[in-house]
């Protein structure tokens, strides 16, 4: 019974393989990541702006039939630069710091990764999520940089079948990775410090 209910699932999977997916991808406001950053807490920013520099800018991923081949794209709602500016404004706010239009600190950079993807195997399927940027903090008096680097967020989750609503989740959790690794910057806590 198991077999067939596999079956039949991949066979649903790979039925809706040749059609377009939009996903609404957003980090969750109710996550509330905190982390060491929250330390130097009172600064006000400006809201981050990114630019997409993803080589393959038309999508976030591929449908796959069973053979693993590429038969349809898979896009966001929004731009990955607005997604990800979005979690950032929410990652500043949870840990005790502004957002404003004239901040103290201004927030630029790219998204640099912004990938679904599926590893088909027999009985299950690995959905895999991969957000990657590069952020640069800039003092808003002098336009000097204060601090530079590049974060990533990944997230596999492992089932027997999954559809957009599963996809979604897992570029979802993948971006709450990415803002813990932003949060979890000893280096940007010390610079923000210092700054402060």
């Amino acid at each position: 019974m198991k077999k067939l209910v596999v079956m039949a699932a991949i066979l649903l999977v790979q039925a809706c393989a040749f059609t377009d997916a939009t996903l609404k991808v957003e980090h969750d406001e109710a996550v509330n990541i905190t982390g060491p950053i929250s330390e130097a807490g009172g600064i006000t920013f400006t809201a981050p702006k990114l630019a997409d520099a993803r080589l393959d800018k038309a999508r976030i991923g591929w449908k796959k039939n069973g053979f693993g081949m590429n038969t349809a794209d898979i896009t966001s709602e929004q731009p990955v630069e607005v997604i990800v500016e979005n979690a950032i404004i929410d990652a500043i706010k949870d840990n005790g710091h502004f957002v404003a239009e004239e901040g103290q600190i201004n927030i630029t950079g790219t998204v640099d990764r912004f990938w679904f993807d599926t590893d088909m195997n027999f009985w299950t399927v690995e959905f895999l999520g991969d957000v990657q940027c590069t952020l640069e903090f800039i003092d808003a008096k002098t336009n000097m940089s204060i601090y530079s680097s590049s974060y990533s967020g990944s997230y596999k989750e492992k089932t027997g079948a999954g559809y957009v609503k599963t996809w979604t989740e897992v570029m979802g959790k993948a971006i709450d990775k990415l803002i813990e690794d932003i949060v979890y910057d000893e280096d940007l806590k010390e610079a923000l410090a210092a700054f402060k």
